[in-house]
């Protein structure tokens, strides 16, 4: 047998050894008892021959020591792992990656007081990279509003005790009423929906310099694995949702107009009339009734044409209402709606 990698192997009766420095994520036979039945551990596939991790024991100087047989005839497998060299170097570029990680985390995570104020998507995409949780780096970058806070607050009670001016400025005064407002909300939403959430003051630094170098800098706007994927629609869909659109603006052309738009495209007016007509009724009344007190006083001429339209409109709403339940309506507006229906007539 020979093993990959700076793997060790060793061929004890129908068993095989296998020493391995990093684990490689290969389950162990679960034995039967009688609570449960058996169940194979992880299907190997190793030099064209299907074995079976029967025992997986990590060992005391460090490494893992699996234990492998030839895989039973009784036993179905739905998938398997390889066991070669392309596999092994897999492991251990993953093993050195997450080495990095756990190193490089820390130093994320000491900084998280700065790094906390970025956009939530490089927040999560720092937390992927280094193994930190981005919800915890904004809650650190909480404290320095806080502390802010607190100081102006000690340095002008302080002031106030002495009987002496304030030594905070009002414009200090408005940033750390402004940050702890900010943090307010991201405490909230870090809280509440244990996601991140940059600070206003971050996300425009972080903009700015996307800006000046978006080479060096990830997109604030792009976060992976966060994409919407839709399937471009057909010509035919497209068509109908345009008219499903604009269909309540055709219902106000003239009955000829919509009779044409049936009978190309399969409009029907009773599905769409209805609700702009009661609509358009009761912003007439709404209108007549508001303007009624204004015109008896002195409204002016202004205030007299708006009523006669108000009116006007109201009364062809109810005209329309009545007539809608036997043939198509047209209304007054229909000239200018045309002007957004022109393609279907």
């Amino acid at each position: 047998m020979q093993p990959y990698g700076s793997d060790r192997v060793r061929v004890a009766g129908d068993k095989i050894i296998l020493f391995s420095r990093i684990s490689k994520g290969w389950q162990p036979r679960t034995p039967r008892t009688n609570m449960r039945s058996e169940h194979p551990g992880t299907a190997v596939l190793w030099d064209e021959q299907y074995y079976e991790v029967v025992n997986a024991d990590v060992m005391q100087g460090g490494g893992i020591r699996y234990v492998l047989a030839a895989w039973r005839d009784e036993h179905v497998f739905r998938a398997f792992v390889s066991y070669d060299d392309a596999s092994e170097a897999r492991i251990a570029a993953d093993f050195d990656a997450a080495k990095a990680q756990r190193k490089y985390g820390k130093v994320v995570w000491l900084f998280s007081v700065v790094l906390g104020h970025l956009p939530a998507p490089i927040q999560n995409r720092l937390a992927n990279e280094y193994g930190v949780q981005a919800s915890r780096m904004t809650l650190v970058s909480l404290i320095p509003s806080v502390v802010l806070l607190g100081i102006c607050v000690w340095l002008y009670a302080g002031a106030r005790m002495k009987m002496a001016a304030s030594p905070v400025p009002g414009w200090l005064w408005g940033f750390a009423v402004l940050m702890i407002g900010d943090s307010g909300v991201r405490w909230m939403v870090a809280m509440l929906q244990n996601r991140p959430n940059g600070s206003l003051p971050g996300t425009i630094v972080y903009f700015i310099l996307w800006k000046i170098a978006p080479h060096k800098f990830p997109s604030p706007t792009i976060e992976r694995g966060r994409a919407v994927f839709m399937l471009q629609p057909d010509e035919e869909t497209v068509r109908q949702d345009a008219l499903h659109m604009r269909a309540p603006l055709i219902t106000l052309l003239s009955p000829a107009e919509q009779q044409r738009v049936a009978e190309r495209y399969d409009f029907d007016y009773r599905r769409h009339a209805y609700v702009p007509a009661i609509i358009l009724l009761a912003g007439g009344l709404i209108g007549v009734i508001t303007l009624l007190p204004k015109l008896r006083g002195d409204g002016g001429v202004s205030t007299l044409i708006s009523f006669a339209v108000a009116a006007v409109l109201a009364i062809e709403q109810i005209v329309r209402l009545f007539a809608l339940r036997e043939r198509p309506a047209g209304s007054i507006l229909a000239p200018l709606v045309r002007p957004f229906v022109r393609s279907y007539l």
